[in-house]
Protein backbone atom coordinates (compact mmCIF):
# COMPACT_ATOMS: atom_id res chain seq x y z
CA UNK A 1 0.00 0.00 0.00
CA UNK A 2 2.99 2.22 -0.20
CA UNK A 3 6.20 2.75 -2.08
CA UNK A 4 8.39 -0.19 -1.13
CA UNK A 5 11.65 0.99 0.33
CA UNK A 6 14.91 -0.53 -0.72
CA UNK A 7 15.78 -3.76 1.02
CA UNK A 8 18.53 -2.25 3.12
CA UNK A 9 16.26 0.51 4.42
CA UNK A 10 13.18 -1.60 4.96
CA UNK A 11 11.89 -1.42 8.51
CA UNK A 12 10.95 -4.80 9.97
CA UNK A 13 8.70 -3.14 12.54
CA UNK A 14 6.87 -1.35 9.71
CA UNK A 15 6.22 -4.67 7.97
CA UNK A 16 5.00 -6.15 11.25
CA UNK A 17 2.77 -3.07 11.70
CA UNK A 18 1.21 -3.69 8.30
CA UNK A 19 0.94 -7.43 8.89
CA UNK A 20 -0.86 -7.07 12.21
CA UNK A 21 -3.09 -4.29 10.86
CA UNK A 22 -4.21 -6.20 7.76
CA UNK A 23 -4.81 -9.33 9.87
CA UNK A 24 -7.08 -7.35 12.20
CA UNK A 25 -8.89 -5.86 9.20
CA UNK A 26 -9.54 -9.32 7.73
CA UNK A 27 -10.82 -10.66 11.06
CA UNK A 28 -13.12 -7.66 11.54
CA UNK A 29 -14.45 -7.70 7.97
CA UNK A 30 -15.23 -11.42 7.95
CA UNK A 31 -15.67 -12.19 11.65
CA UNK A 32 -18.28 -9.50 12.38
CA UNK A 33 -21.64 -9.67 10.58
CA UNK A 34 -22.45 -5.96 10.95
CA UNK A 35 -20.14 -3.29 12.38
CA UNK A 36 -22.93 -1.96 14.62
CA UNK A 37 -22.92 -5.32 16.40
CA UNK A 38 -19.72 -4.42 18.23
CA UNK A 39 -21.33 -1.46 20.04
CA UNK A 40 -19.16 1.31 21.45
CA UNK A 41 -15.60 -0.04 21.48
CA UNK A 42 -13.38 0.28 24.54
CA UNK A 43 -10.81 3.11 24.51
CA UNK A 44 -7.93 0.69 23.86
CA UNK A 45 -9.79 -0.77 20.85
CA UNK A 46 -10.39 2.77 19.56
CA UNK A 47 -6.67 3.45 19.96
CA UNK A 48 -5.82 0.33 17.97
CA UNK A 49 -8.31 1.32 15.28
CA UNK A 50 -6.48 4.63 14.90
CA UNK A 51 -3.51 2.54 13.87
CA UNK A 52 -5.24 1.77 10.58
CA UNK A 53 -4.60 5.38 9.63
CA UNK A 54 -0.95 4.39 9.91
CA UNK A 55 -1.17 3.08 6.34
CA UNK A 56 -1.53 6.67 5.12
CA UNK A 57 1.29 7.81 7.39
CA UNK A 58 3.56 5.01 6.15
CA UNK A 59 2.83 5.91 2.53
CA UNK A 60 4.22 9.36 3.24
CA UNK A 61 7.03 7.97 5.37
CA UNK A 62 8.53 6.09 2.43
CA UNK A 63 8.35 9.07 0.07
CA UNK A 64 11.53 9.41 -2.00
CA UNK A 65 12.29 13.09 -2.74
CA UNK A 66 13.51 14.17 -6.15
CA UNK A 67 11.54 11.76 -8.33
CA UNK A 68 9.01 14.37 -9.31
CA UNK A 69 5.23 14.21 -9.55
CA UNK A 70 5.01 12.30 -12.84
CA UNK A 71 7.48 9.55 -11.86
CA UNK A 72 5.88 9.08 -8.44
CA UNK A 73 2.39 8.80 -9.92
CA UNK A 74 3.61 6.37 -12.58
CA UNK A 75 4.89 4.09 -9.85
CA UNK A 76 1.67 4.38 -7.89
CA UNK A 77 -0.60 3.87 -10.89
CA UNK A 78 1.44 0.90 -12.09
CA UNK A 79 0.80 -0.97 -8.85
CA UNK A 80 -2.36 0.39 -7.28
CA UNK A 81 -4.62 1.52 -10.14
CA UNK A 82 -3.97 -1.52 -12.30
CA UNK A 83 -4.67 -3.83 -9.37
CA UNK A 84 -7.92 -2.02 -8.58
CA UNK A 85 -9.11 -2.08 -12.19
CA UNK A 86 -8.34 -5.79 -12.55
CA UNK A 87 -10.10 -6.50 -9.26
CA UNK A 88 -13.09 -4.32 -10.13
CA UNK A 89 -13.83 -6.15 -13.36
CA UNK A 90 -11.98 -9.48 -13.29
CA UNK A 91 -12.79 -10.53 -9.73
CA UNK A 92 -16.35 -9.19 -10.03
CA UNK A 93 -17.03 -11.36 -13.08
CA UNK A 94 -15.47 -14.43 -11.44
CA UNK A 95 -17.51 -13.96 -8.26
CA UNK A 96 -20.69 -13.34 -10.28
CA UNK A 97 -20.24 -16.54 -12.31
CA UNK A 98 -19.39 -18.56 -9.20
CA UNK A 99 -22.44 -17.28 -7.32
CA UNK A 100 -24.68 -17.94 -10.33
CA UNK A 101 -23.28 -21.48 -10.59
CA UNK A 102 -24.42 -22.19 -7.02
CA UNK A 103 -27.88 -20.72 -7.50
CA UNK A 104 -27.37 -17.43 -5.68
CA UNK A 105 -30.05 -14.79 -6.54
CA UNK A 106 -27.69 -12.75 -8.71
CA UNK A 107 -28.20 -11.30 -12.19
CA UNK A 108 -26.59 -8.84 -14.61
CA UNK A 109 -27.82 -5.80 -12.65
CA UNK A 110 -26.30 -7.33 -9.55
CA UNK A 111 -22.97 -7.68 -11.39
CA UNK A 112 -23.11 -4.00 -12.33
CA UNK A 113 -23.75 -3.10 -8.68
CA UNK A 114 -20.79 -5.27 -7.68
CA UNK A 115 -18.53 -3.41 -10.14
CA UNK A 116 -19.94 -0.08 -8.96
CA UNK A 117 -19.02 -0.94 -5.37
CA UNK A 118 -15.51 -2.06 -6.26
CA UNK A 119 -15.06 1.32 -7.94
CA UNK A 120 -16.51 2.89 -4.74
CA UNK A 121 -19.16 4.77 -6.68
CA UNK A 122 -22.18 3.34 -4.84
CA UNK A 123 -22.10 6.04 -2.16
CA UNK A 124 -21.82 8.96 -4.56
CA UNK A 125 -23.96 11.82 -3.18
CA UNK A 126 -25.53 9.46 -0.63
CA UNK A 127 -26.09 10.69 2.93
CA UNK A 128 -23.32 9.73 5.36
CA UNK A 129 -25.85 8.04 7.65
CA UNK A 130 -27.33 5.90 4.87
CA UNK A 131 -26.15 2.35 4.24
CA UNK A 132 -26.28 1.25 0.60
CA UNK A 133 -27.26 -2.33 -0.34
CA UNK A 134 -24.67 -4.96 -1.17
CA UNK A 135 -24.52 -6.80 -4.46
CA UNK A 136 -25.25 -10.50 -4.01
CA UNK A 137 -21.87 -11.20 -5.61
CA UNK A 138 -20.21 -8.19 -3.94
CA UNK A 139 -16.95 -8.51 -1.99
CA UNK A 140 -15.28 -5.08 -2.00
CA UNK A 141 -14.82 -4.42 1.73
CA UNK A 142 -12.02 -1.93 2.27
CA UNK A 143 -11.68 -0.97 -1.38
CA UNK A 144 -12.58 2.63 -0.53
CA UNK A 145 -9.27 2.88 1.33
CA UNK A 146 -7.23 2.04 -1.77
CA UNK A 147 -9.10 4.54 -3.93
CA UNK A 148 -8.70 7.24 -1.29
CA UNK A 149 -4.98 6.44 -1.07
CA UNK A 150 -4.61 6.66 -4.85
CA UNK A 151 -6.33 10.06 -5.14
CA UNK A 152 -4.60 11.38 -2.01
CA UNK A 153 -1.29 10.58 -3.72
CA UNK A 154 -2.14 13.14 -6.40
CA UNK A 155 -2.40 15.84 -3.73
CA UNK A 156 0.62 14.60 -1.79
CA UNK A 157 3.01 14.20 -4.72
CA UNK A 158 1.98 17.58 -6.09
CA UNK A 159 3.32 19.35 -2.99
CA UNK A 160 5.76 16.94 -1.31
CA UNK A 161 9.01 18.08 -2.95
CA UNK A 162 8.07 21.73 -2.45
CA UNK A 163 7.31 21.49 1.26
CA UNK A 164 9.66 18.75 2.49
CA UNK A 165 12.38 21.21 3.51
CA UNK A 166 9.98 23.99 4.50
CA UNK A 167 8.25 23.12 7.77
CA UNK A 168 6.20 26.30 7.93
CA UNK A 169 4.82 25.81 4.45
CA UNK A 170 4.19 22.14 5.17
CA UNK A 171 2.26 22.88 8.35
CA UNK A 172 0.26 25.45 6.40
CA UNK A 173 -0.64 22.85 3.77
CA UNK A 174 -1.68 20.39 6.50
CA UNK A 175 -3.84 23.10 8.09
CA UNK A 176 -5.47 23.86 4.73
CA UNK A 177 -6.20 20.19 4.05
CA UNK A 178 -7.70 19.71 7.51
CA UNK A 179 -9.65 22.95 7.06
CA UNK A 180 -11.13 21.61 3.82
CA UNK A 181 -12.07 18.39 5.62
CA UNK A 182 -13.73 20.24 8.49
CA UNK A 183 -15.64 22.59 6.19
CA UNK A 184 -16.85 19.80 3.94
CA UNK A 185 -18.12 17.71 6.85
CA UNK A 186 -19.85 20.73 8.41
CA UNK A 187 -21.47 21.97 5.20
CA UNK A 188 -22.29 18.76 3.34
CA UNK A 189 -23.76 15.47 4.53
CA UNK A 190 -23.00 13.20 1.57
CA UNK A 191 -20.05 11.29 0.10
CA UNK A 192 -18.45 12.18 -3.21
CA UNK A 193 -17.54 9.63 -5.93
CA UNK A 194 -14.56 7.42 -4.94
CA UNK A 195 -14.75 9.10 -1.52
CA UNK A 196 -12.99 12.23 -2.75
CA UNK A 197 -14.14 13.92 0.45
CA UNK A 198 -11.67 11.77 2.43
CA UNK A 199 -8.66 12.55 0.24
CA UNK A 200 -7.62 15.87 1.86
CA UNK A 201 -7.23 14.38 5.35
CA UNK A 202 -5.54 11.29 3.87
CA UNK A 203 -3.03 13.56 2.11
CA UNK A 204 -2.47 15.41 5.39
CA UNK A 205 -1.54 12.11 7.05
CA UNK A 206 0.87 11.37 4.22
CA UNK A 207 2.57 14.74 4.72
CA UNK A 208 2.85 14.01 8.44
CA UNK A 209 4.47 10.69 7.54
CA UNK A 210 6.97 12.45 5.29
CA UNK A 211 8.01 14.76 8.13
CA UNK A 212 8.29 11.86 10.57
CA UNK A 213 10.63 10.20 8.06
CA UNK A 214 12.67 13.39 7.82
CA UNK A 215 13.15 13.07 11.58
CA UNK A 216 14.07 9.37 11.16
CA UNK A 217 11.49 8.68 13.86
CA UNK A 218 11.09 4.94 13.35
CA UNK A 219 14.81 4.36 12.84
CA UNK A 220 15.66 6.31 15.99
CA UNK A 221 13.16 4.35 18.08
CA UNK A 222 14.41 1.06 16.62
CA UNK A 223 18.03 2.03 17.29
CA UNK A 224 17.27 2.53 20.98
CA UNK A 225 16.44 -1.14 21.41
CA UNK A 226 14.05 -2.62 23.95
CA UNK A 227 16.85 -2.82 26.50
CA UNK A 228 17.20 0.96 26.58
CA UNK A 229 15.19 2.86 29.19
CA UNK A 230 14.58 5.68 26.67
CA UNK A 231 12.62 3.23 24.49
CA UNK A 232 10.26 2.43 27.36
CA UNK A 233 9.87 6.13 28.17
CA UNK A 234 8.76 6.77 24.57
CA UNK A 235 6.36 3.81 24.74
CA UNK A 236 4.82 4.82 28.07
CA UNK A 237 4.42 8.48 27.06
CA UNK A 238 2.84 7.58 23.70
CA UNK A 239 0.43 5.12 25.36
CA UNK A 240 -0.51 7.65 28.05
CA UNK A 241 -1.07 10.46 25.55
CA UNK A 242 -3.05 8.26 23.16
CA UNK A 243 -5.30 6.81 25.85
CA UNK A 244 -5.89 10.22 27.45
CA UNK A 245 -6.88 11.78 24.13
CA UNK A 246 -9.06 8.81 23.18
CA UNK A 247 -10.82 9.01 26.56
CA UNK A 248 -11.35 12.79 26.41
CA UNK A 249 -12.11 13.02 22.68
CA UNK A 250 -13.31 9.57 21.54
CA UNK A 251 -12.59 8.98 17.84
CA UNK A 252 -15.09 7.23 15.60
CA UNK A 253 -14.42 3.88 13.95
CA UNK A 254 -16.40 5.01 10.88
CA UNK A 255 -13.62 6.78 8.97
CA UNK A 256 -15.17 5.66 5.66
CA UNK A 257 -18.35 7.57 6.55
CA UNK A 258 -16.33 10.67 7.42
CA UNK A 259 -17.16 10.34 11.10
CA UNK A 260 -14.15 11.39 13.15
CA UNK A 261 -15.70 11.88 16.58
CA UNK A 262 -18.41 13.61 18.59
CA UNK A 263 -17.93 17.11 17.19
CA UNK A 264 -18.68 16.66 13.52
CA UNK A 265 -16.09 17.97 11.12
CA UNK A 266 -14.12 19.65 13.90
CA UNK A 267 -13.26 16.21 15.28
CA UNK A 268 -10.91 15.80 12.30
CA UNK A 269 -8.35 17.94 14.14
CA UNK A 270 -8.03 15.86 17.35
CA UNK A 271 -8.44 12.74 15.19
CA UNK A 272 -5.28 13.71 13.31
CA UNK A 273 -3.33 14.29 16.53
CA UNK A 274 -4.59 11.04 18.08
CA UNK A 275 -3.73 9.01 14.98
CA UNK A 276 -0.21 10.41 14.81
CA UNK A 277 0.54 9.66 18.47
CA UNK A 278 -1.09 6.23 18.12
CA UNK A 279 1.27 5.58 15.21
CA UNK A 280 4.26 6.18 17.50
CA UNK A 281 2.72 3.96 20.19
CA UNK A 282 2.12 1.10 17.76
CA UNK A 283 5.60 1.35 16.26
CA UNK A 284 7.00 0.84 19.77
CA UNK A 285 4.71 -2.14 20.37
CA UNK A 286 5.64 -3.73 17.06
CA UNK A 287 9.34 -3.26 17.74
CA UNK A 288 8.75 -5.41 20.83
CA UNK A 289 6.87 -7.98 18.71
CA UNK A 290 9.78 -8.00 16.25
CA UNK A 291 11.85 -9.68 18.97
CA UNK A 292 9.51 -12.71 19.04
CA UNK A 293 10.95 -15.08 16.37
CA UNK A 294 8.03 -16.98 14.83
CA UNK A 295 5.29 -14.38 15.33
CA UNK A 296 7.43 -11.53 14.01
CA UNK A 297 8.37 -13.48 10.88
CA UNK A 298 4.74 -14.41 10.26
CA UNK A 299 3.41 -10.85 10.49
CA UNK A 300 6.41 -9.41 8.66
CA UNK A 301 5.74 -11.70 5.69
CA UNK A 302 2.03 -10.88 5.74
CA UNK A 303 2.87 -7.18 5.90
CA UNK A 304 4.65 -7.35 2.55
CA UNK A 305 1.37 -8.17 0.79
CA UNK A 306 -1.19 -5.88 2.43
CA UNK A 307 -2.70 -4.51 -0.78
CA UNK A 308 -3.27 -7.93 -2.33
CA UNK A 309 -4.72 -9.34 0.89
CA UNK A 310 -7.08 -6.37 1.23
CA UNK A 311 -8.29 -6.88 -2.33
CA UNK A 312 -8.69 -10.66 -2.05
CA UNK A 313 -9.81 -11.53 1.49
CA UNK A 314 -13.60 -11.09 1.22
CA UNK A 315 -13.55 -12.36 -2.38
CA UNK A 316 -12.01 -15.63 -1.14
CA UNK A 317 -14.49 -15.83 1.74
CA UNK A 318 -17.38 -15.30 -0.67
CA UNK A 319 -16.20 -18.11 -2.94
CA UNK A 320 -15.94 -20.46 0.05
CA UNK A 321 -19.43 -19.66 1.39
CA UNK A 322 -21.34 -19.54 -1.92
CA UNK A 323 -22.09 -23.29 -2.13
CA UNK A 324 -23.43 -23.45 1.44
CA UNK A 325 -25.26 -20.19 2.28
CA UNK A 326 -27.63 -17.83 0.48
CA UNK A 327 -26.46 -14.23 0.21
CA UNK A 328 -28.66 -11.14 0.41
CA UNK A 329 -28.17 -7.40 -0.05
CA UNK A 330 -28.21 -6.52 3.67
CA UNK A 331 -24.69 -7.73 4.46
CA UNK A 332 -21.73 -8.75 2.34
CA UNK A 333 -21.46 -12.30 3.66
CA UNK A 334 -24.31 -14.58 4.74
CA UNK A 335 -26.12 -13.12 7.77
CA UNK A 336 -27.05 -16.59 9.05
CA UNK A 337 -23.41 -17.68 9.10
CA UNK A 338 -22.41 -16.72 12.64
CA UNK A 339 -20.28 -17.78 15.57
CA UNK A 340 -16.75 -19.11 15.67
CA UNK A 341 -17.05 -20.32 12.10
CA UNK A 342 -16.72 -16.75 10.86
CA UNK A 343 -13.38 -16.32 12.59
CA UNK A 344 -12.15 -19.65 11.23
CA UNK A 345 -13.18 -18.46 7.77
CA UNK A 346 -11.33 -15.17 8.36
CA UNK A 347 -8.09 -16.98 9.20
CA UNK A 348 -8.51 -19.32 6.23
CA UNK A 349 -9.17 -16.40 3.89
CA UNK A 350 -6.13 -14.54 5.24
CA UNK A 351 -3.93 -17.60 4.70
CA UNK A 352 -5.20 -18.26 1.16
CA UNK A 353 -4.90 -14.58 0.19
CA UNK A 354 -1.33 -14.50 1.50
CA UNK A 355 -0.36 -17.67 -0.40
CA UNK A 356 -1.81 -16.26 -3.63
CA UNK A 357 0.04 -12.96 -3.20
CA UNK A 358 3.34 -14.47 -2.05
CA UNK A 359 3.62 -17.40 -4.43
CA UNK A 360 1.08 -16.76 -7.19
CA UNK A 361 3.27 -14.51 -9.38
CA UNK A 362 6.18 -17.01 -9.32
CA UNK A 363 3.90 -19.94 -10.18
CA UNK A 364 2.24 -17.95 -12.95
CA UNK A 365 5.66 -16.97 -14.28
CA UNK A 366 6.77 -20.60 -14.43
CA UNK A 367 3.59 -21.67 -16.20
CA UNK A 368 3.95 -18.87 -18.73
CA UNK A 369 7.61 -19.72 -19.28
CA UNK A 370 6.81 -23.41 -19.82
CA UNK A 371 4.05 -22.56 -22.29
CA UNK A 372 6.45 -20.37 -24.27
CA UNK A 373 9.05 -23.15 -24.38
CA UNK A 374 6.45 -25.67 -25.59
CA UNK A 375 5.29 -23.32 -28.34
CA UNK A 376 8.82 -22.79 -29.67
Amino acid sequence: MMDAPSLNSRSRSMDIFKGVAISIIVILHIGIVVKSNVGDPAPFVQALYLGLIGFFIMSGYFFKPGRGFVENMKRRVKVLLYALIIASFGLSIICFLWCALWGQPTDFDDLLLCIERTLTLERSFVDFDARTPWAICGFSMGYYFLWVLLIACVIFYAVADRIRDNWKLGLTVIAVLLGITVLYREIFDFSLPVNLNLCPIAAAFMIIGMYLAKLDLVERIESLGVGNMKFWVVLVISIACTMALVYLLPPSIDFDYMNFGQYGGYSAIPYTVESTIAFVMLICLFIIISKIPVISTLFSNIGRHTMGILILHVFIAKLILAPFFTFDDAVCLAADFTGIGRYVLAVASLAISYIICAYGPAVLGRITSNLKKESE
